[in-house]
């Protein structure tokens, strides 16, 4: 029997720097082998935007694939837990990977519900009003039996007990979540622990170029490797850290992440003169 993967995504949107692999709770694989079966249903919660520090945005992605071949995220460089990817990770028009028909999938957290039947495309996600989250505490996904030909995605139920927003504590921000490049390496410290993972992003502030995404145990602290953070002391960057809480189960032979991923955000200035 062939394995089969799905994964949910919630995302509002410390480890140690000789890790040598990133961490195995990301909201969906980095990579596969050729046969596996897996998805992506995420709400994603950010409580600022990155790019503006602004108000944050929320929405919803269901994605269901199968892979032809082995293969993974496309990356153009990388260094223990951290990938340097050129943009956003998604699963549409990933090489190997194709779409599969999952039958219908309802996913409900707060006083968001969606019902969604899944087959030839892999979509794009939803915005939606982050107000639909507030007071949610579990994200609760269901899914029927043989509701279509093919249907990939039996019977079977998940929940998952949501965490909370992590805040960046270093670089300390000075107010209106600016922070100024350290002289020393880039230790990110945030708020509170114990979830199942934690991405670090770091970006330039326009959205342009290489992205550096670390992912890594949520202990409070992690140092992103020097080499990876060079090429963006010298301009206006992105900080980006998000939490990943996660339950997985299988459903009818289907391995299912169901993820939670809340995020905050700050931005890193040049020193003056540099």
């Amino acid at each position: 029997m062939k394995r089969a993967l799905v994964i949910l995504l919630v995302a509002c949107g410390g480890g140690d720097p000789g890790v040598a692999s990133p961490s195995e709770d990301t909201i969906f694989p980095l990579s596969w082998s050729a046969g596996e079966r897996f998805a992506a249903v995420a709400v994603q919660l950010q409580r600022v935007d990155p790019a503006t520090l602004g108000d944050g945005t929320c929405s919803v992605l269901t994605q269901l694939v199968t892979a032809t071949e082995s293969g993974e995220v496309a990356r153009i460089d990388e260094e223990g837990p951290c990938i340097v990817t050129s943009g956003d990770l998604d699963l549409r028009g990933a090489p190997g990977l194709a779409p599969l028909c999952a039958g219908t999938l309802d996913v409900a957290v707060g006083s968001f519900r969606q019902t969604l039947t899944l087959c030839d495309i892999v979509p794009d996600p939803a915005p939606i009003e982050c107000s639909m989250l507030e007071g949610a505490t579990t994200v609760d996904i269901t899914s029927f039996p043989d509701e279509r030909d093919g249907d990939a995605l039996g019977e079977g139920t998940a929940s998952l007990m949501r965490d909370r927003v992590p805040r960046v504590m270093s670089p300390a921000p000075a107010g209106d979540g600016a922070a100024v490049w350290p002289d020393g390496g880039l230790v990110v410290g945030w708020g509170g622990f114990g979830a199942a993972s934690i991405e670090l992003v770091l970006r330039e502030r326009g959205g342009s170029g290489p992205v550096v995404r670390c992912f890594v145990d949520d202990t409070g602290r992690f140092e992103i490797p020097e080499r990876l953070v060079a090429p963006y002391r010298t301009q206006i960057t992105s900080l980006e850290v998000a939490r990943v809480s996660q339950t997985r189960v299988e459903i009818d032979g289907v391995d299912v992440r169901l993820s939670d991923r809340q995020s905050d955000a700050i931005q890193i200035f040049p020193r003056s003169g540099s």
